[in-house]
């Protein structure tokens, strides 16, 4: 199934273009001969492919969470339907099924937008323009900032809207930097105040697309056994229904296609963990000397990410069908 068409009008439907250009950018290598130049100079080369990378990883994660509840919605319709059994409202709205409620799934949504915009904050104070163009950045990211705290509704886990509001606070503050301070110290600065809190954003997202995928495996490991057993009742009757056992067959077909896809679910996680390691080396090459290994660091840990980034976005298109 394409599941683009379940989505918004994001970048996610345009993940060729994402990708294509995490490879575009000129040799890193080049940046170690940079040092002698301004230090924003220095920055901007890994902060552009920083961003690229992170823009598929987010993109990633939103697919995932969006999707959370269909495969298990699906596949119980599906299993009723054969079994010619009633559908309820109660029955679709279990937890079960519902991996993710409404109110959760908006709330992951905005944090995921503030996530982003912070990152297109970064690489507008790291750009040629930052002047011209860091107080429209900056709105926006406040603009995010305001939408995720609306979305921490009582049916929220407390636990999320602790770490998210601690990234909101953090973000808040990036934005006044950005309104406030001198651009090339407002870079560093902001880098190096979003440490503690972006990371646990990331982390808690990263746990949270493991957890998902974990529920799905579950899930789909129930569904495999019911799909067969179903098939194999029809056919142990006398007279079993060839229509039935048709619609068996293709019930098992369809379980072992989203059994096959499942690996590709785990991209989100590892694309996470490798976004947070890059950003590290952003926050200690904010605080370093600005030395060539320092800056090699940096540039290591970002094609780390960067490669990383390819793979997931490779698979979610996988996933998406386009």
């Amino acid at each position: 199934m394409n599941y683009s068409n379940l989505l918004p009008n994001t970048p996610v439907r345009h993940f060729p273009r994402a990708i294509k250009a995490l490879g575009c950018s000129v040799p890193l290598f080049v940046l170690l001969l940079l040092i002698g130049c301004a230090q924003k100079m220095a920055y901007r080369e890994p902060i552009t492919r920083f961003q690229q990378a992170s823009t598929v990883v987010i993109e990633t994660a939103r697919v995932y969470y969006r999707i959370a509840n269909k495969g298990e919605r699906d596949a119980e319709i599906d299993w009723r339907v054969a079994r010619r059994e009633e559908i309820r409202v109660r029955t679709l709205n279990d937890k079960k099924l519902r991996l993710l409620g409404a109110d959760d799934l908006a709330a992951r949504m905005a944090a995921l937008d503030a996530l982003a915009k912070h990152g297109r904050l970064l690489l507008t104070l790291a750009s040629s323009d930052a002047a011209t163009k860091a107080k429209d950045a900056a709105n926006s990211l406040d603009d995010a900032i305001v939408r995720l705290r609306k979305s921490f509704r009582d049916e929220v886990s407390e636990d999320f809207k602790k770490k998210a509001e601690g990234f909101a606070a953090i973000a808040g503050e990036a934005v006044k930097l950005a309104l406030e301070v001198e651009i090339a110290e407002a870079l560093d600065k902001t880098i190096v105040a979003s440490e503690k809190n972006v990371k646990t954003l990331i982390s808690l997202l990263r746990e949270e697309v493991s957890m998902l995928y974990e529920l799905r495996r579950k899930n789909l490991s129930a569904a495999r056994v019911s799909a067969t057993d179903e098939y194999n009742e029809e056919l142990a009757k006398k007279k079993s229904n060839p229509l039935k056992l048709q619609q068996a067959a293709d019930r098992i077909k369809k379980v072992e296609d989203a059994w096959d896809n499942l690996p590709l679910l785990l991209g989100a996680g590892p694309g996470l963990d490798a976004m947070e390691r890059a950003h590290q080396q952003l926050v200690d090459y904010a605080r370093s000397g600005k030395e060539p290994q320092d800056l090699a660091a940096l540039v290591e840990a970002v094609d780390a990410f960067v490669t990383r980034a390819t793979v997931v976005g490779e698979a979610t298109k996988t996933i998406l069908g386009i």
